[in-house]
Parts: structure tokens; sequence; C-alpha cells
């Protein structure tokens, strides 16, 4: 099918004006479009507090309240969106009275700003001459594996789902972020309207997917902390993915797996310095493409702890790893990797799950396992970029640079991915080792040897 898939997210929508940036956008293109389109910026964040707060809630006055900000944005009244606003008021009520938020509940409720976004969107769209349609995942079938607030797409049923509802010579939009599982909405996780975009290319073999931010794409480094940070113009699907996963907020960490299945080109665009769809700052696609630093960025994130399992044999032991695993997973703790000597078996999970995953390792009875203790306030940093487990110096200079800057490394892992050595640091020496590999690779911040 030869459609493009488009996503805008919440940062192209924070002011009225934004629609007609959009609209420029979109009539640079000439051929049958998908847009995928995020909750107005600020309003998610709203349907959160409002679930978290549903005790107090006035009902009405924030429905209301909604209503406002979408006919400021549009510039009118349009009744279908406040219809549309207003289709969460029972459900909100029944949970009041319930004093408690059912999973289900939660999610259709966080939900609800991208099905009032899409309608927005498409009214303004066909009001200033274009001809979209709004559909909904719920009527096209995009289907999830039914895990209530982080839910992952079966790509398989969906495809045949789409194929079947999305006509060739049509335009529509579809709101992101959630999809389906037996009629109960299933939300995508934080960004997860990127996932909404590639899984949909996916399903109608798009010829390519164009998601719009605020930023030049992928950069060297966060710009919030490293200065001379330089976008980084081309990326292999391990690359995207690897930076993704390890911390790089620009993309969701899914949102590279459906198109690389069928190689769907993956091109990102700073909507605020958009020239034309020809130059975007980062193309995503199969083709390797080695630089002459081979590190193509540095990525990092704080979200992460490690546990420890102590013991003089256990990393000889046949089963224990797998024990650990089962059981933490049974749990519904996600291991992020894993780290293993004959002394010790470590356990890298987000940091959300240290509580709960204290509370399941006091349980745990292995016999080979004389300690269990947890490393918090940490962050790992990953460096990216193809040809860096074969490129001989790579490592050394990464070491080296940490080293100057008298940066205790706690763990280092390479290998688990062609394309990405990381390793961990307290969190204090951070931004201090962003800054010394930055400067080793693409200069920029500059240190005196310590």
């Amino acid at each position: 099918m030869d459609k493009t898939v488009l996503k805008f997210g919440g940062s192209n929508l924070r002011l009225r004006s934004d629609l007609s940036t959009i609209l420029q956008v979109v009539r640079m293109y000439n051929e049958p479009l998908v847009i995928v389109v995020s909750a107005l910026n600020g309003v998610t964040n709203l349907l959160i507090n409002a679930v978290k707060n549903i005790g107090t809630l006035d009902v009405d006055g924030f429905l209301s309240h909604l209503y406002s900000m979408y006919c400021e944005f549009l510039g009118e009244e349009f009744a279908p969106l406040k219809e549309r606003v207003y289709q969460i008021r029972n459900m909100l009520i029944g949970t009041q009275l319930i004093g408690e938020v059912p999973d289900f509940v939660h999610d259709y409720v966080v939900s609800h700003g991208e099905r009032c976004s899409s309608l927005l969107l498409k009214q303004y769209l066909n009001k200033m001459g274009l001809n979209f349609e709004e559909a909904l995942p719920e009527q096209f079938g995009l289907v999830t594996d039914g895990k209530f607030n982080g839910a992952s797409v079966d790509l398989t049923t969906s495809e045949k789902n789409l194929k079947e509802y999305f006509k060739k010579d049509r335009n529509y939009v579809v709101p992101g972020f959630y999809g389906m599982y037996e009629n109960k909405v299933t939300i995508l996780g934080r960004g997860g309207s990127d996932y909404s975009a590639t899984c949909i290319a996916y399903c109608i073999d798009a010829k390519r997917v164009d998601l719009y931010k605020d930023v030049s794409g992928f950069m060297t480094s966060d710009p919030k902390i490293v200065t001379g940070v330089k976008s980084v113009e081309k990326l292999n699907y391990d690359e995207a993915a690897e930076l993704s996963y390890f911390g790089a907020k620009i993309l969701h960490h899914a949102a590279v797996d459906p198109v690389r299945k069928k190689k769907i080109p993956l091109y990102v665009y700073n909507i605020n310095s958009f020239t034309s769809i020809e130059n975007p700052d980062t193309i995503i696609s199969s083709d390797a493409f080695v630089t002459e630093s081979i590190v193509k960025s540095i990525s990092f994130t704080d979200d992460v702890a490690i546990i420890q399992f102590k013991g003089s044999n256990v990393g000889r032991v046949p089963g224990i790893l797998g024990f650990i695993a089962s059981t933490l997973g049974n749990e519904g703790v996600n291991i992020k990797s894993v780290v293993t000597a004959q002394t010790s078996i470590n356990v890298l999970i987000s940091s959300h799950d240290v509580e709960r995953s204290q509370r399941i390792t006091s349980r745990m009875k292995i016999a080979e396992v004389e300690d269990i203790c947890y490393k918090t306030g940490i962050s790992l940093i990953a460096a990216v970029g193809d040809g860096i487990l074969k490129r001989h110096g790579v490592a050394a200079r990464i070491f080296s640079a940490v080293s100057k800057q008298c940066v205790n490394v706690e763990m280092i892992s390479a290998g688990a991915s062609d394309v990405t050595t990381y390793f961990i640091v307290n969190s204090e020496d951070r931004e201090k080792a962003l800054k010394a590999i930055h400067g080793e690779f693409f200069g920029g911040d500059v240190f005196e040897r310590h």
C-alpha cells in the first residue's frame, strides 16, 4: 500500500498556530496518508492527575475545562468534539463511586487525549480543504497483548484487520498511544504514539514513516547536559533501537521493531526547522553506515538498579539464573540485562521495581546464594555505533576518557548487542562521564586532566 505514515506528537500541539504548521507539512505530501496524533501538549498529564485524584475530582468542571481547551485550540465550538470529551464522564463518576480505579478504566481515561486530538485534527484539516477520515483503533482493530499500562501490539492479528479496513486512496487521522484487547483499551506506554505509527506502517505495508518532533532527530548526546552536540544523520535499526532502549527519549523503545521487520525506513524531522520532506534530520533504515569515530551517540538512563546475588559458586551452578529470571518475570519485573561472574549474578532492573523486587527476593531460597544486595543511585551509559565491537581501540578510548575524570565504573557489558557498549557509574558521576566520552569522540566539553 503506497501510503506514508506521519506522526505528530504532543510537542507539535502546544499552540493553536501549530495546526497551521501541521497543515503546511501535510500539504507537501502527494500520496495517501495515515496521520497518527498524540494528545495536545499537557493533556495526558491532566488525565493522569484526574485519575490519581479521582476521589476529589470535580468531574463536570474537569471535562468543561478540557472542552474549553480544545475549543480555544481549534478556534471554534465543535459539537462532536464536545460529545467526545464527555464520553468519559460516566466512567469517571462510576470510578468515584467504587473508590478505586481499575486498570481498564485507567488506560481508557489516560488515552482519551488522543481520541480527542484525532477528531480535532480531522476537523481542522477538512475545514482547510483536505479530505481526511478519522479511524480509531477500536474500529480498525489494532490488537494488543492485553497488558495494561504498557501493552505490545499483536502484529499478526492487527495486520489482517488493518489491511481489510484501510482503503488505498483515502487519508486517515488516527489516535496513537493505545490499542485494544477484548474490547478494552490498553495503552502502549509514554511516547507510545511512535510505536502506534510504526505498527500501523507494518500492518499496511507503508512505504515510509515520518516522525515529527521538536528536536533535530537523534543527537550525539543529550543537549541538556552536553555542549556541542550534533545531529546524527543516519542510524541503522539496531543503533536506533539500542539508543531508545538505553534512554534516548526521542523514540519509544519498541518503535523500531515493526519497521525493521519489513525494512520500512523511518525519518525523523524537527518540525520547528522543517523545510522539506526531502531533508530529514535523522534517517533510520537497514543500511549499515560506519562513521570514522565509530561511536554515533552516547545515551543514558537513570532508571536502573542492580540486584546482586552473591555466593562463592553462583556463576557455575546450572539453573540459578533461570530461577531468578523466571521468579522476577512471573511477578511482572522486567530484567534489563544480566552480567554474571563466578561469585555474583548481577541483574539490572528498573529503579521503579526495586521495592517490589525486594519483596520477591526476600522470599527466594537459593542454597548457593549467600547474600542479596541492591545498588541504587546509579546510571547506565551506553555508547552506540555500528562497528563498536570490531574496531580496535574504541573501548579503550571510552574508558580512558572516563578514567581521566576519576569516574569509577561499577560494571561493564559488551557483546550483548553488536552496536553497543554500556557501563554503570554512580549517578553523581553521570554528567562527567557523558561529557568526557562526548569530548573524546565529538569535541565539545573540555576538561583539565585530574
